[in-house]
């Protein structure tokens, strides 16, 4: 007859049938009614949790454990674990834990480890894991140490994704300095992901869709079965072969060509949605940057950031200019990738650099300078995905157009095509230094400001539409006056909302920081800096982008069609449907 403790403390649970299975009177424990208190006490409270709990007792450290810890041993361990020695259960790590078990069994002592790697074998193949787990000692009535307590959490899927994340923002960082050749490019990608543990093979195929050509490959062979490529261009969709993923992408050329990414993923870990999802911003990345190549090699002025591809912000893209300051700051959660973005784009005349600068004076930039800030709903790979093809898309609009409500234009009719891109908001605007004017349009957009020399604020409380995709007309446009060390600020709402503050209030502390600024704060890494500092000392829950943009001399030959002496200062605005445009701006924001 079982104890009645023993049908107590297994009444509940899947595992209370499976301890009830096992006789214990054949293993080192002997039978339940004869445990001890102390490995009663203990199993008890193993099987009284929804934590991954293991007890261990006796020299053989057999095995009780609970219905979460049962995950842990896969497909296969289960049942022959329970009342089996652990080093019998967990061989394939047994070098990794036994100092940790030793120090415990030994000493006395407890251990902590946090997202360990083990390779464990446990349902049926190697498989990549990570834990964080401590074992503590279980005394006998002695008070000598006759077992150990395992308490774990699976910590795989995070640790994965964080290194998938930084091999993202590597790779884009990589490949913006990339020579702007499709060679180049293809093989930069090439050489980087073929070089960790979530992909042992990379190759890149371009041609026509019913013939395309491996036009790089790593060292290492991907392995793919005939036909696994032009299956993918031809459906247009990931085709997977095991391990191997092949991921289709389309030109943005109409040349009728196609391309696609081939991966063969790691082998220890299995192709799961995480997987996919990896695979896809990868095969992204590069088409995007191919794209870009392609598009400069032919002379068609539209530039891709590679790195849009995954929230840019977690590598901020290059502003090579003294007179713009740009800061990007992530939210405050253990990872975070989402929708923000930034971009500054030289609008270069005929007699300019391709940098903005001046021939007359190489140091001196000059001529019309595009601004775009833009925040796509969500978080995670799938909107910074959105994100990256969005600015792409702004970037590629605004070399084409100097006008921001026709580029906001393009970017509805664009984000129409693009799933998730719905209710994203943007602010793009064109600063002209030699006409004195500031030409912007918002789409449901925080407002930016101008801060003049002598700390007053003229507000951009015009030009103010709809996020994308809301259906609301022809997109408004709005023009202010700026002049010589006028300070253009632009933002995202990371750097304004708050829970249980009105956006309004927080505009006006705004405006108070600006105007409290010493006279150094002209300088925009200065200025950009203090606005961290002061609006969001403690971090934010949303990313949070600024954008500082000093205008500068305007050339004395230039015509100007704006009197920046008649410019007017206002405060912040107050236009009719500003609570609603804040609501729907928090309701996009990323």
């Amino acid at each position: 007859m079982r104890s009645p403790w023993f049908l107590r403390a297994t009444a509940r649970g899947g595992m209370g049938d499976a301890l009830r299975a096992v006789d214990w009177a054949a293993t080192p424990l002997g039978a339940p009614s004869a445990w001890p208190v102390p490995l009663r006490s203990a199993v008890e409270l193993c099987l009284s949790t929804r934590f991954p709990v293991l007890v261990t007792w006796g020299p053989a450290l057999t095995m009780i454990y609970n219905d979460a810890y049962r995950e842990i041993l896969g497909t296969q361990k289960h049942p022959g674990a329970l009342g089996a020695p652990l080093a019998d259960v967990w061989p394939d790590v047994w070098d990794d834990i036994a100092p940790l078990v030793r120090e415990v069994m030994e000493h006395g002592r407890p251990t902590w480890v946090s997202d360990q790697r083990l390779v464990m074998h446990r349902s049926g193949y190697d498989e990549e894991t990570f834990f964080t787990y401590s074992y503590s000692p279980l005394r006998d009535v002695d008070g000598r140490v006759a077992g150990l307590l395992d308490i774990a959490t699976d910590t795989t899927h995070l640790v994965v994704e964080q290194r998938r994340v930084r091999l993202l923002a590597e790779l884009s960082r990589r490949l913006q300095g990339t020579v702007p050749s499709v060679g180049a490019v293809v093989a930069t990608a090439v050489a980087l992901l073929d070089d960790g543990p979530d992909v042992v093979g990379v190759e890149v195929h371009l041609g026509p869709p019913a013939g395309v050509n491996v036009i790089a490959a790593s060292p290492t062979p991907v392995g793919a079965r005939p036909g696994l490529v032009v299956d993918a261009t031809a459906r247009g969709d990931v085709v997977e072969d095991g391990h191997v993923l092949a991921v289709p992408f389309r030109l943005a050329e109409a040349d009728g060509r196609a391309g696609a990414v081939v991966l063969r993923l790691g082998p220890l870990r299995q192709v799961d949605d995480q997987a996919r999802a990896f695979a896809r911003v990868v095969a992204d990345t590069v088409a995007a940057a191919v794209t870009s190549a392609l598009r400069l090699e032919r002379q068609v002025a539209a530039v891709t950031r590679v790195s849009d591809v995954l929230q840019h912000a977690m590598l901020e893209p290059e502003v090579a200019r003294g007179d713009v300051a740009t800061r990007y700051v992530p939210a405050v959660r253990e990872l975070t990738v989402g929708g923000d973005w930034y971009d500054v784009v030289a609008l270069a005349d005929d007699h300019e650099h391709p940098d903005g600068t001046d021939d007359a004076d190489p140091g001196t930039p000059r001529g019309p300078l595009g601004v775009v800030v833009g925040d796509c709903v969500g978080h995670g790979l799938e909107a910074a995905s959105r994100m990256g093809q969005l600015r792409s898309a702004a970037r590629a609009l605004l070399l084409r157009t100097r006008r921001p409500a026709d580029v906001l234009d393009g970017l509805d009719a664009f984000a129409r095509t693009l799933p998730g891109a719905e209710l994203a908001t943007v602010l793009c605007g064109v600063v002209d230094p030699d006409a004195g004017t500031f030409t912007f349009s918002s789409a449901g957009h925080p407002p930016g400001l101008v801060l003049h020399p002598d700390r007053t604020v003229t507000w951009l409380a015009g030009g103010r539409g709809r996020p994308l995709t809301v259906p609301a007309g022809p997109r408004p446009q709005a023009v202010v006056p700026v002049a010589e060390g006028d300070l253009l600020v632009l933002c995202t709402d990371g750097l304004l909302e708050r829970r249980g503050t009105l956006l309004r209030d927080r505009l006006d502390e705004l405006a108070a920081v600006l105007a409290g600024l010493p006279d150094k704060g002209a300088d925009p890494d200065v200025l950009a800096d203090a606005l961290l500092a002061r609006m969001a000392p403690d971090g934010s829950t949303d990313d949070t982008v600024v954008v500082v943009h000093r205008v500068g001399p305007r050339d004395p030959a230039a015509p100007s069609v704006a009197d920046p002496a008649r410019r007017a200062t206002v405060p912040a605005p107050r236009w009719p449907d500003h609570d609603a445009a804040a609501a729907v701006g928090a309701s996009a924001g990323g």
